[in-house]
């Protein structure tokens, strides 16, 4: 009995012993774990804030509109004989377009030419013989009865050239009009009456021609910037931004050159008129524009891009970059927008590096590394930090 106890003491200290070399080496072989990486800094983009000059703007929508707009049309009836311009082709005034066949009304003008001459003929014939009977009469060798009634004649004759003369003219005018002119300098749209075709006179359309330089630009802005349009605009021409829509850069730079007389009760706004030069044509009538007129500059204005802004419920805010580069968050105060830019007020000072991309990977306290457009746009930046981070990171996981 005393050896089974003691062999079984045995057993229990091997066990126990075991267990404790057992977490000895276990011990051993862990460990401590390494301090986690700083987390890479956050690429961005950034401007540096300066006061500038900037323009006090009104903006508006509306539509191009040609300076002049005719519809080309007969003024005699005739058949379309030749076409000598083609469809969308620019022109300038005085330009042959259409051709009507001249031969009828070339011989309107031969007839009325030959009553014309015959009729000269007869006339000089009537003052002939009122002549000699006034001669006569005074040697009383005729009546005065006769006289009378010979004056009376080379009256009339004389009266009848003179409708030959205006029926020649009428023939004339009517045989020039067969030779249809471009009234403007301007651009044919399509014709809409084809070479061959019957054309009414002062009735049918052939094609219309617009000018297109200058151009003409009428835009709606808000009844409430009128006062101010009128009090700069009675300082001198203003000029007009023109943009296309979806788009920032200016298209056309215009005048303004027309106030409209009434305000639209039912939109509260009012209609401004500009004219372009449009000498490389980019305007075309009927487009639909966006316009900014500027009616001021003001100095001393500070300018951020409107992306660079975050809209919270306290307000207005930017990531402005410190000089060791973390960030901090400013409450802004912020004014009108002028294309892709905001008037920042206040938060913001000349000089200071305000964020302008990646803002959602941001918070106060953020390390950030500046790089340039391109290379953010396209990935190119330096991104050894990142590879060391993620070193690090992996050498912590082992």
């Amino acid at each position: 009995m005393n050896n089974r106890t003691w062999a079984g003491r045995f057993s229990s200290f091997i066990v126990t012993a075991g267990i404790v070399v057992s977490l000895f080496v276990s011990s051993g072989c862990e460990k401590k774990p390494e301090k986690a990486a700083a987390p890479p800094p956050v690429e961005v983009t950034s401007i540096t804030a300066q006061a500038v000059d900037a323009p006090l703007n009104v903006d508006g929508i509306g539509h191009v509109y040609a300076l002049n707009t005719v519809k080309v049309r007969a003024q005699v009836t005739g058949y379309i004989k030749e076409t000598f311009f083609k469809e969308g082709q620019e022109v300038a005034a005085g330009e042959r377009l259409i051709l009507i066949d001249p031969a009828p009304f070339q011989a309107k003008v031969d007839e009325a030419r030959a009553t014309l001459l015959r009729d000269r003929a007869t006339a000089d014939q009537s003052r002939r013989d009122w002549l000699r009977y006034k001669d006569l009469v005074q040697k009383a060798v005729i009546s005065q009865d006769d006289y009378e009634q010979k004056r009376t004649a080379y009256q009339q004759d004389t009266e009848q050239v003179r409708m030959d003369e205006a029926a020649l003219a009428d023939a004339e005018i009517n045989l020039s009009w067969c030779s249809i002119n471009s009234p403007v300098d301007g651009v044919c749209s399509l014709q809409q009456v084809k070479t061959g075709n019957l054309v009414e006179a002062n009735k049918d359309t052939i094609l219309t021609v617009t000018q297109i330089k200058p151009i003409n630009v009428q835009m709606a802005v808000a009844e409430k910037t009128l006062p101010d349009i009128r009090a700069y605009a009675a300082k001198g021409r203003l000029p007009v931004d023109i943009r296309f829509p979806g788009r920032t850069e200016v298209a056309a730079q215009c005048q303004l050159t027309v106030i409209d007389n009434t305000v639209d009760t039912s939109t509260g706004m009012i209609t401004i008129q500009a004219e372009c030069a449009n000498a490389d044509k980019k305007l075309w009538p009927g487009q639909y524009i966006e316009g900014t007129l500027v009616l001021t500059m003001i100095p001393g204005t500070i300018l951020i891009p409107s992306d660079a802004l975050l809209t919270t419920q306290d307000g207005t805010k930017a990531f402005v970059i410190k000089a060791d580069d973390t960030v901090e968050i400013r409450s802004l105060t912020i004014g009108r927008r002028i294309g892709p830019m905001t008037v920042v007020q206040q938060g913001i000072n000349p000089g200071d590096r305000v964020v302008t991309s990646s803002l959602l990977k941001l918070f106060p306290g953020s390390k950030v590394k500046i790089v340039t457009e391109e290379q953010y746009r396209s990935g190119t930046a330096d991104s050894t930090p990142k590879a060391d981070a993620a070193s690090g990171t992996a050498k912590a996981a082992n």
